[in-house]
């Protein structure tokens, strides 16, 4: 063991170790507060820096330069949102939030892939995901145990006190953006190669997994369980075998239990449809108040800017009676409505060629189409770019996953 660590030491460079750590600390701290990430993201900048010359970070720039131009090109849409926007002072908070989706890129896409260990950064998204899910299980219990009655109190663990938002009191974080990247981890054992040796070990590999099935389903959150869903189906319909559509089969039957015996998100679910058929999403009727109110006054082409966007949506929740969004300023919980409705059409559809872009790139290979189908769905949702977590998380894995399942290399000449 000695020798390993004194000949992994030897073939690689102190500023190279620095690097390397500095990533797997960056994606560590990703599901953690979002202060200590910020820090570290600098930390990670500044180990690449370090590691690599101008010109060959230059050089290996051109490589992926498409993708970087239109990475740039949708961080623009937020500076031409502040130009058409009259609230200046949400648009500049806007365009500081979203400056990593040029930074973090830049860094990333100026490397080699053989400067990333994608098992090791798997390794630290897992590591990141258990001791947050620990603090927030460490002050469950703590409030359990408090509580004058504990032996009733802790009857609430599987109901919405202890779940959803409340879930991640500790962290500040949220629980959509958490269950995500529960599921980019999820996915990434299931499925990649560098970890058939755990697949292989049932036990070893159900017991590394109940933990974070388990806090998927404490966090609440639909659009987790259904990306989930929806990327087994596609795993196991790309090859198919009988023995895993069993495994599908078992999977959803334990996630309709928990859904059940966690009656929060058992109760979200249930108002997606109606027995009837009928959408019956609480954000669908939202949707349709925003897009009528912005149909009436909106600028197409252009939006209306990203500092008035709320304004918009405000107004259509006090027209429409939604009062609770009202109340909590709520955005419009859908990235591709969001762009549409801040920066027009040119903004939605810079955004749609950002994720063609990367189908084209990466032709979809391995993880890469788990991370396109989860942005897919998750932008019908959520608005991503809203919060610096959903940019980061935006960021890193979309060049990182261009970076390390290159097709073929588009490029100006």
């Amino acid at each position: 063991m000695i020798k390993g660590i004194r000949s992994y030491w030897n073939n690689n460079s102190p500023r190279r170790l620095f690097f390397e750590a500095s990533t797997c600390l960056f994606v560590a701290t990703l599901p953690l507060w979002e202060n200590l990430n910020t820090i570290v993201l600098w930390i990670f900048v500044a180990s690449s820096v370090f590691l690599i010359a101008p010109k060959e970070r230059l050089q290996n720039l051109k490589k992926n330069n498409i993708a970087f131009y239109f990475l740039v090109a949708l961080y623009l849409l937020f500076v031409m949102g502040w130009f058409f926007s009259t609230n200046v002072k949400d648009a500049l908070r806007d365009m500081e939030r979203t400056l990593t989706l040029v930074l973090i890129p830049l860094i990333i896409l100026s490397h080699k892939r053989e400067d990333f260990n994608l098992k090791r950064i798997y390794i630290s998204l897992g590591t990141g995901l258990f001791i947050g899910m620990l603090i927030c299980w460490a002050y469950i219990i703590k409030s359990i145990v408090t509580n004058a009655t504990p032996w009733v109190q802790a009857g609430y663990f599987f109901k919405w006190i202890y779940n959803g938002w409340n879930a991640l009191i500790p962290l500040e974080g949220h629980p959509s953006y958490f269950a995500i990247m529960i599921v980019i981890f999820i996915l990434g054992i299931i499925r990649m190669p560098e970890f058939i040796n755990l697949r292989k070990n049932k036990l070893k590999l159900i017991l590394l997994l109940i933990p974070f099935f388990l806090f998927l389903i404490e966090t609440s959150s639909r659009i987790g369980v259904i990306c989930l869903i929806v990327m087994i189906v596609v795993t196991i319909f790309r090859k198919l075998e009988i023995k895993k559509i069993f495994y599908l089969i078992g999977l959803v039957a334990i996630l309709a239990i928990l859904s059940i015996k966690f009656d929060y998100l058992g109760s979200k679910f249930a108002t997606i449809v109606d027995t009837q058929g009928n959408v019956t999403l609480d954000r669908y009727p939202r949707w349709i108040a925003i897009l009528s109110d912005f149909s009436n006054r909106g600028n197409w082409i252009f939006g209306i800017g990203t500092g008035d966007s709320q304004a918009l949506y405000d107004m259509a929740y006090s027209k429409s009676g939604f009062t609770i969004a009202l109340d909590n300023h709520y955005n419009a919980h859908n990235q591709y409505i969001e762009f549409l409705i801040s920066t027009g059409l040119l903004g939605l559809s810079i955004f749609i060629i950002v994720l063609l872009i990367f189908f084209r790139n990466t032709n979809l290979k391995g993880e890469a189409m788990s991370f396109f189908i989860i942005i897919a769905l998750f932008s019908f949702s959520e608005s991503i770019f809203g919060l610096s977590k959903g940019v980061f998380i935006f960021a890193f894995f979309y060049s990182l996953f261009i970076l390390w399942y290159p097709n073929k290399a588009i490029k100006f000449k």
